[in-house]
Parts: C-alpha cells; structure tokens; sequence
C-alpha cells in the first residue's frame, strides 16, 4: 500500500446511551480486526463522538468501554480503500458498583486474576482508567498550569528544612522520571548514579498497563479503611525471586462508582543503606468532564544520601542517609484550547450537559447561569459546560434557551453546593415530554394520535416578538352518512401572549393549516400532513418526528 494511503480508512460515529440517547462522554471505543485484535481507540467527546483509523480496508467490529456501561460490541462493519463509515453504536447502563473483597487465598501472581474474581474485576477498571490516563497525556487536548515543589527533610523525615516552588503552564508531561517497563525490571526503580547520586523511578500509567509489570508482580484485592474508607484496593507487590529494587503498592478505586482514585507505593528490595517504608509516592486520579484522565496531585520520597569519612582510621568512607527529599505538584487549572477553565482548584467548577428531553438530544448553545450572579456559560454542540465559580456557596443553576421560549417553558431549577478546588456535575434538561404536554395543555387532554403546536411569532425585519398576533389552525373532517357525506371544517383560534408565544392543543393526526396575522402586515400560512412518524411542511418538506409537541415559530413582515 503507498505510504500516502495509510490510515486512510476509517470510522466516524457517536456512542449513545441505550433508552434515552444521551452522549456517553470518555469512553473508549475499540476497533477490533477480524481476529478481534486491537488495532486502534480513541475517546468520545462531549458530544459522545469519535474518530477510529483502521490501517487497512477489512472486516471490523467496534467495542466501547467505560465504567458504568456495559461492554458492547458492534455487527461487523466492512472498510473499503479511503472509505470514512459512519455509526450510532448505544451501549446499556449498568451497576458499576464494586463488591466487598473477599479473601481469595493466595495473591495472584503473573496473571490478572481467575476470570470473575475481584482481582480480574479491578485489573479490568484499572487498565481502562491507566489507558485513559496514557491517552489523555498523548493527545494536548488542554492546557494546565502546575504548582511543583521540592521539599527538603531530616534524618527523621518529620519536620521539613528547606522547601522551594516554582509554577509552570503548558500541555500535560509526566509528573516523575519513569522509563520502559522491561528496563526497570532489568535494572530496578532506584538506580545507583554518577558520583554518588541515586535515580529513583515510579510506575507511570504505561509501566502499569504493561504485560512486563504484572509478569514480575503478584496481586490480591483489599478492603479500604481509614482515610481509605469507601474505597477497593488492587494491592501489588513483586513476585517471588524478584531482589533487584522494586516497588509494592496499592491502586485504589471508588467502590460506588469503580473509578480509580490514587495510587500508593514504596519502595522495596532495597539496599542495606536504605530504609524501607519512608520511600516511595502517591498520586491521585482525576476523570475530566470531556472523558479525559489526569494526574491530579503527585509526590515521590526520596532519600537524601551522604557519606561518613572516618580521618586517621583507615576505614572506608561509609554511604549514609542524610536525610529524605520530596518532590512534587498538583495541577492548579485545566483549560481546553478554546480557553474554558474545566477545572481550578483555586474556584469551585460547575459543570455538565444540558439535554432536550422532547426531542432525545443533546441542546447546544444553552446558556447557563446562576441566579443571583453575573456567572454564565454557554452549552457546546454536545451540550456540555463548564463554569468557574470564584465565590463557595450555595447557588441555583438553570438555563436559557430559544427552544425553551418556543415550547413556552422555563427550565427548572436545581439548587447546588460549590466550594473552591472542588467540582460540582449538574445535569440539566428541558423536562420530558409527557411533563410538558400536562403544562402546555392542562384542560385539554390529547386523544390517541394528537399533537400539540407551539412557537412564537416575531417580526421578520426586528425580530422582536408580536404580542397579540392571531395565529389560527384550520383542517377539514369529512362528516354524515352514505349518500350524504359533507366536510365540516374546524378551527382553533388562539392570540399569542407578551412574548409572543401561542400554544395549540389537540392538533389532530391530519392536514392542517396555520396562520398567523397581526394588523398591517400580510398573513402568512403554513400547511402541515402531520403523520405517526413525522411531518410534511408544504408538501414538499419532511421531517422525522415522532413526538408529540411540534414547534412552528412565525415570522411576519410589516
């Protein structure tokens, strides 16, 4: 294949929630080969999209994954040369909710654990989360701004002597020195230096993910307490016959929602010089609103060494720990590229999507604020948002939208606690259908098959709204016996309110006609098939429709 044509295949889709069609937001999505072979992934947007490249035409399957959904995998999908395919893949919602440890004898070692034991379950969420974490990291979808510091300790490790920080911005690095997974098994995670100085190593998200690290590791599940209360431990140590310097910890994951929150560890196997426990790192684990995961806080203990000359003795210099040496940071904010802040942890960040429960999408360019403030947002086309909020507080959300003032609503409100460095998901919805018809048609039941019309009438050159227009909805029924069948016509007339609004209810499954006319300007009609599935607009347009409130805003010149 000519080098020009690589990857020139693919698959455009988006990933949807099974019932409802909400987006499912940072999942991946797999492209398996016919031999079910993973040869690509990506992670869905906000809008639940996602882009997969296959490197050759062939038979394909997709498989998404994400905690809280179940596994699902597509019908096969056929790429021909240069060919983008397009796909709507829904995946079911599920429990993900981890079950107590149970004690399973000894620590598997070399392998994920036997096939539903809890070892295998949280090797599944944590390569998923680690995944997640190296793709994030790759891809310089945002931007961060990061406090590091160097923290210099005694020989007892309780009281610090000297600290320095200094703040960086710019795309996501790794917090600490790792390297390939194979080269700190060969060599260990504490490497003797030049001129006496020691490197230490951590396990990044890759060294974890690889078949290198659970070869040389053993690994049990453990129950959470203390600070670690709420929490399912997959613990690692090294396995047996393993002596160079190595590391044992534990990946700690929420129990409620089976998301990885931290990773803890120290050192072990270590030189006689070097005392074990003091030695070693935490990080902890942050999922952002787009799908992503970061590293969100970090820090490795090291040991501060030094030497013991003994004068007039003839006794060689002796290596000594002087005292130990912390490094690290945490991420102060996140941006995206277009320079929305997703997360501070200098303010409190509201965020999540806004949804059009009638129609079952996703409602792009909302505009949602706090009420009491001057603090607003606008929805993206996946009807994400993100707000920083400088002030704690308890506030209320809602939004703003044109199809809320076509329907004639308001959006609801929901009350929210904010506090600095934290986050705050709010998902918001125009409310769902059968809420609405109850509102807009509260004496007027609908029948089997009716609709409800809804719009606003507005002034074509202005577009200010027409209080008062006369907007009427006319249509024929054929009446009588045989011999004497007659069509009776009937029409519903409606004035439209200060906004401009009208509301028709008990539109019948049928031909109709509206009009809408306000003094010294020219009418104008509109006529309507409305059938099960849809709707035809002068006869000549149609669109796919199957609820039961259809929106028709009139623009009228004067």
């Amino acid at each position: 294949m000519a080098a020009g044509t690589l990857h020139a295949q693919a698959v455009r889709g988006v990933l949807v929630e099974r019932g409802n069609g909400r987006p499912v937001r940072g999942a991946f999505v797999v492209l398996l080969d016919e031999r079910d072979a993973e040869v690509a992934r990506a992670l869905t947007d906000d809008a639940g999209r996602f882009l997969v490249r296959a490197p050759s035409p062939g038979r394909y399957r997709l498989q998404s994954k994400r905690i809280g959904f179940r596994l699902s995998v597509s019908a096969p999908l056929t790429l021909e040369a240069d060919q983008t395919a397009s796909h709507r893949m829904e995946v079911e919602v599920v429990p993900a909710m981890l079950p107590p440890v149970v004690v399973e004898g000894r620590p598997q070692c070399g392998s994920r654990g036997e096939a539903g034991s809890i070892t295998a379950r949280l090797w599944e969420e944590a390569r998923e989360a680690l995944a997640a974490v190296s793709w994030t990291s790759g891809q310089r979808l945002h931007r961060y701004q990061l406090l590091h510091f160097v923290r210099d300790f005694g020989p007892y490790g309780d009281r610090a002597i000297k600290d320095s920080s200094w703040v960086s911005s710019g795309y996501a690095e790794s917090p600490f020195l790792s390297l390939p997974a194979q080269e700190l098994a060969d060599r260990g995670y504490i490497v003797q230096g030049r001129a006496d100085t020691v490197d230490y190593y951590a396990p990044d998200a890759n060294v974890l993910l690889s078949d290198v690290f659970l070869n040389t590791h053993c690994f049990t599940g453990r129950d959470g307490s203390g600070e670690y209360l709420g929490l399912v431990g997959l613990a690692f140590e090294p396995a047996p016959g393993r002596f160079r310097p190595d590391v044992r910890g534990v990946l700690w994951f929420d129990r409620r929602s089976a998301e990885l929150r931290r990773l803890g560890f120290t050192y072990t196997n270590l030189s006689s010089d070097l005392p074990e426990g003091p030695l070693g790192g935490d990080l902890e684990f942050m999922r952002l609103s787009s799908g992503g995961w970061i590293v969100l806080r970090w820090w490795i203990r090291m040991a501060r060494m030094g030497r013991v000359v003994y004068t007039n003795t003839g006794r060689q210099p002796e290596p000594r720990v002087m005292g130990f040496r912390q490094r690290g940071g945490q991420v102060m904010s996140i941006s995206t590229t277009r320079g929305t802040v997703v997360y501070s942890a200098r303010e409190a960040i509201l965020e999540g999507t806004v949804f059009d429960s009638t129609r079952g999408v996703a409602l792009a360019r909302a505009t949602i604020f706090l009420k009491g403030t001057g603090d607003s947002a606008r929805s993206d086309e996946g009807g994400g948002y993100a707000l920083a909020v400088p002030l704690d507080g308890v506030y209320e959300v809602s939004f703003r939208h044109a199809r809320l003032d076509s329907l004639g609503v308001t959006a609801p409100t929901v009350e929210v606690i904010l506090r600095s460095g934290g986050r705050a998901v709010v998902p918001l919805a125009i409310p769902a259908e059968p809420r609405l018809v109850q509102a807009l048609c509260p004496t007027e039941p609908l029948r089997e098959g009716e609709r409800i019309m809804v719009g606003v009438v507005r002034d074509q050159d202005a577009g200010h709204p027409l209080s008062g227009a006369r907007v009427e909805l006319r249509w024929q029924t054929i009446g009588g016996e045989r011999g004497g069948l007659h069509a009776q016509e009937t029409v519903i007339r409606v004035a439209a309110d200060s906004a401009g609004r009208y509301v028709l209810c008990r539109t019948p499954l049928a031909l109709v006609t509206l009009r809408a006319s306000v003094p010294a300007a020219a009418p104008v009609e509109v006529v309507y098939r409305f059938v099960e599935e849809g709707v035809w607009i002068n006869d000549n347009r149609y669109r796919s429709f199957p609820g039961r409130i259809w929106t028709a805003d009139v623009k009228l010149k004067r």
